[in-house]
């Protein structure tokens, strides 16, 4: 008999039989013959099809804006398409008929679709050892659960589907989220009971990119801590947005119970986790922003991920289709260098130009694998930068600035380009104003020469504030200034247009224009530059973040020792290391001098029992998580972990652009009006507050 499994919104058929990335997930086609699914290769061919809807997430304009656009650390860019709905919170465009909104509800049902069908047919299933059986219906459990933790995040009360149909259905009613909650622990545990732990090459019976008992367990840990702030959630200034997860006591002891097992430490330890951090942050990014290279890491930090593969086909694309499917995160936190013009913007319409005369220079950076395709859709806020903000010094226990002692900062970033095509108009000129005056000759240069040449440093961008070193004149006089004192185009950020108006968006003098490219999706091996499908797995679950959910976990028990024992392994691993020569920002802007450019910072980095005994522990680990992982697509889920209260105060302290639009309800996304429309009866809650 063949199902028909309209589900939620998916109506017809789903196609199960969706080509994949790595060696497990090669499939063959086949039509719509259900029979084939008692069979072994069938059953493989449906389990590695429940998969297929991870990849949502970065194939395409669609998760970046619900995680990370419209947030604390993030804020609109100059350009793209989501910026009214995500990045201000728009009522023309953040209501049910955004496609966005649809997409993300279609894409996350469709999984459940897939793994509810699944295990329909393993539970009856000879065909498959048990063994083998036993780890796939794992993985099922773990997929259902992921899809439903997404979901649960996002839109609050949704329905819950956990077995397939035979026939249409359309009385699909939301049940409240805490019945949802406990849906994702249930099958989460039965997950991490079935699954194995990933051998040290990650893979899991042989294969890699499968799901395994750490990522079942980092998604429990995850699940459970966002259960217990059912403590915060549950009593907002708008009773409306009060919220019931159904959170237990035991919730903490839970996110330490799964945490410690996939982190091996303490009462976990010993438990069969191979699972270790990278050694150093920068090798889990793999990038060389000189050269453009990828060096791929696969190692033990990582989870789960999710797999994409250089073989189009495996990527769900034809040879020739290369800007769909694929990784195309690279495209979203990157700036835009090339053929930058060497103007300072004065306001007034009045321009000064680096190199002297009358004519803009040419930066001489051209569109490269090294520089990506620039499409700027997210930029860090003034938070980011800002001295008092996420690198602040009260976060580190020696009071010092994060920009000094927190390489995370800068290994996460490309803070410099080189010069790839020859420039013009970039000589030393003699040039002074109302903040100060220079004149070439006293740094050894001669008026007239050119300051670099192709392979030179050409674009240099900082944490600067030049206010501290300029105390007289405009912004705009400073910046213009500085840069005349420099051998490349400098872009201090802090010292930047913080724009108004969408429209000046697009002034290259602008923090929207200006700002450090997001080093964590990067990847130069597509064919053209222009490509906008890449193929770097995405990794969606990994240590370091666990360590800090473990950290927090312990926090809020009033355990700071063993707290402070397991932030330390993300902390003293983001320190800079004895010998280690840190980036030029350090001693030429940071405060940083030249003769400690080599020196260890992890005594700056490790924090003590009494430190963070004496920190607002929800702010701290906040903002430690934004250290960690920014840009990984997790943000909305941190910040909401409080509730809409928590995230609405960070949203409109740091995020000026969303401040005036931003409201409560905002915190759940609306329900699908696409959805509504085809339930009959209809749900007596169809909507969620506010739209």
């Amino acid at each position: 008999m063949k199902k028909s499994r309209n589900i939620i919104l998916v109506t017809g058929l789903i196609m199960l039989f969706l080509s994949s990335c790595s060696d497990y997930l090669e499939e063959t086609g086949f039509n719509a013959d259900y029979k084939y699914y008692e069979t072994a290769a069938g059953q493989e061919s449906l389990i590695a099809a429940s998969y297929q809807q991870t990849r949502w997430c970065a194939g395409s304009e669609t998760q970046y804006a619900f995680e990370d656009l419209g947030t604390d650390i993030f804020m609109l860019g100059a350009d793209g398409g989501h910026r009214d709905a995500f990045g201000q919170f728009l009522s023309t465009s953040m209501n049910s008929q955004n496609g966005n909104v649809a997409g993300f509800w279609n894409n996350n049902f469709s999984g459940i679709a897939s793994c509810n069908l699944g295990l329909q047919y393993l539970e009856k299933s000879t065909a498959l050892l048990d063994d083998i059986k036993a780890v796939r219906k794992g993985e099922l459990l773990f997929l259902r659960a992921y899809y439903y933790y997404e979901l649960a995040i996002q839109y609050g009360d949704i329905p819950l589907v956990t077995q397939p149909t035979d026939k249409p259905k359309t009385d699909y009613v939301r049940v409240p989220q805490k019945q949802i909650w406990a849906q994702i622990i249930s099958d989460a545990r039965q997950a991490y009971d079935l699954l194995p732990w990933a051998d040290a090459a990650g893979k899991v019976m042989g294969d890699y990119g499968r799901a395994s008992k750490g990522a079942a367990g980092h998604l429990l840990a995850k699940a459970y801590m966002f259960r217990y702030c059912d403590i915060f959630a549950k009593n907002q200034s708008d009773a409306n947005m009060n919220e019931d997860r159904g959170g237990k006591a035991t919730d903490l002891d839970s996110v330490i119970y799964y945490a410690s097992r996939v982190c091996n430490y303490g009462a976990g330890a010993g438990t069969g986790s191979l699972h270790s951090l990278a050694s150093d942050y920068s090798t889990l990014w793999g990038w060389d922003t000189r050269t453009g290279e990828l060096n791929e890491y696969f190692g033990p930090e990582i989870l789960f991920s999710v797999q994409y593969s250089t073989n189009h086909f495996y990527n769900n694309q034809a040879v020739t289709s290369v800007n769909s499917g694929g990784n195309q995160l690279h495209l979203y936190y990157t700036m835009y260098t090339e053929s930058y013009p060497l103007v300072t913007n004065m306001g007034g319409g009045v321009n000064v130009n680096w190199g002297g005369g009358t004519a803009a220079g040419n930066i001489g950076i051209s569109r490269s694998f090294v520089t990506g395709r620039p499409w700027r859709r997210l930029v860090q806020t003034p938070y980011f930068y800002s001295d008092d903000g996420l690198y602040a010094a009260r976060n580190y226990e020696t009071g010092k600035l994060g920009k000094l002692v927190d390489s995370r900062l800068y290994k996460a970033h490309v803070w410099v380009y080189y010069c790839n095509t020859n420039p013009s108009r970039i000589d030393w000129v003699a040039y002074s104003n109302d903040a100060g005056s220079f004149d070439p000759a006293s740094i050894g240069m001669t008026a007239g020469d050119p300051r670099f040449g192709i392979g030179d440093t050409a674009m240099l961008l900082s944490m600067e504030d030049l206010s501290g070193r300029f105390p007289s004149g405009t912004r705009a006089e400073k910046l213009a200034l500085a840069r005349a004192m420099e051998k490349y185009w400098y872009v201090p950020v802090p010292s930047l247009i913080l724009p108004q108006l969408r429209e000046e968006t697009s002034n290259r003098d602008a923090i929207t224009n200006g700002f450090p490219t997001l080093i964590k999706h990067l990847d130069g091996r597509r064919s053209a530059v222009n490509d906008q499908a890449a193929f770097k797995n995405f990794i969606r679950m990994r240590l370091g973040e666990t360590y800090i959910l473990l950290s927090e976990a312990y926090a809020r028990k009033g355990d700071f020792s063993n707290a402070a024992a397991t932030l330390n392994f993300v902390r003293l691993r983001g320190a800079w290391k004895e010998g280690e020569v840190k980036h030029a920002q350090y001693w030429k802007y940071d405060g940083g001098t030249w003769a400690t450019r080599a020196a260890s910072t992890e005594n700056d980095m490790e924090v003590s029992a009494e430190f963070l005994g004496s920190q607002n522990i929800t702010d701290f680990y906040v903002d430690e998580m934004g250290r960690e992982t920014i840009g990984e697509l997790n943000r909305f889920d941190c910040l909401v972990r409080y509730g809409s209260d928590y995230w609405l105060d960070r949203v409109k302290s740091h995020n000026y652009f969303a401040t005036p639009y931003v409201k409560s309800f905002h915190r759940f996304r609306p329900i699908p009006q696409s959805h509504i429309d085809l339930i009959d009866p209809p749900d007596p809650n169809p909507q969620n507050y506010g739209y």
